[in-house]
């Protein structure tokens, strides 16, 4: 294979000796792609996710997708209703991100995570709300923003927009700012650069199959469930149960929100089940079944 590639249509020169561990990652038979529409542009100043998306890519062929909204808890800003076209009416009956990201760990799998602005998508956002439900990812990732500068070097700070890949990869990007029309997008960008520059991995003699993955978990000691309340505003309150945990070297607490009935991680260290959590809890407080939680006082 020669060190630069062009692409006849639009006459560019793909430079691929800038590559380095993007070319031996380009190889692995299996990507999910992902994207994700938010209220901000930082969690630490109130950005929430609204929505998820992503499409799993297998030996080069886009085999499943994943999409959904997600309730925030907070009002959408006009700027991003008109940006995304989620509606705060759309959004406010749908799962919460504590709901969400447990199913979406068993879709991701084994996989190579990809999105255009990774930095963004995966490490400010979904990698610290992963933390939040207790589940700490450790797939390999790859940013096609940052393969792209390197492939095609020189077109000045906003020349990498996902608009821009897909232009001179000659990829239709249709309802932009729709996370599941971006992701597709990025990922029929990624596949080109797969048959351009790692067409080994489409052999069909190796075809991959996706491992089924588990949600990791610690075996933990319930040792302490406190409720807890606060005033949100005049019509409502925060209400939760905090749940002290132990696996005899690490400590830490767990809650469980009983508004929308969901588990997060206060400061607990190391992977959690937050199903298995909730059982162990159920046991502890000899109750008769985890709808009972919501009731708990003390």
């Amino acid at each position: 294979m020669s060190v630069a590639t062009v692409l006849e249509k639009e006459n560019v020169v793909w430079q691929s000796e800038n590559l380095g561990d993007e070319l031996e990652t380009l190889r692995c038979p299996h990507f999910v792609v992902l994207d994700i529409e938010t209220t901000g542009y930082s969690p630490q100043k109130g950005g929430r996710i609204i929505e998820i998306a992503a499409v799993r890519v297998v030996n080069g062929e886009i085999v499943e997708r994943f999409s959904t909204l997600v309730n925030p808890q907070l009002k959408i800003p006009e700027r991003i209703e008109r940006l995304t076209g989620i509606t705060n009416e759309e959004v406010k009956d749908r799962p919460t991100i504590y709901h969400v990201l447990p199913a979406f760990y068993r879709f991701i799998g084994d996989a190579v995570i990809v999105a255009h602005n990774l930095e963004f998508d995966w490490e400010r956002f979904l990698v610290p709300y992963f933390y939040k439900v207790s589940i700490f990812p450790e797939n390999r990732t790859l940013c096609t923003m940052k393969m792209f500068k390197k492939l095609v070097p020189g077109r000045g700070r906003s020349g990498y927009r996902l608009e821009d890949m897909c232009e001179l990869l000659n990829v239709p990007l249709g309802n932009h700012h729709q996370a599941i029309h971006d992701a597709e997008s990025t990922a029929r960008c990624l596949i080109e650069w797969i048959r351009m520059f790692a067409p080994e991995a489409l052999s069909e003699q190796e075809r991959h199959i996706p491992e089924q993955v588990e949600i990791p978990h610690t075996p933990v000691e319930v040792k302490r469930v406190k409720y807890w309340e606060k005033r949100k505003n005049k019509r409502e309150m925060y209400r939760r149960l905090y749940v002290n945990l132990t696996n005899g070297s690490a400590w830490g607490s767990v809650f469980f929100d009983i508004p929308t009935k969901t588990w997060g991680n206060k400061d607990f260290p190391l992977p959690l089940d937050l199903k298995k959590v909730e059982a162990a809890v159920v046991e502890f407080l000899q109750l008769e079944s985890a709808d009972e939680l919501v009731h708990y006082r003390n």
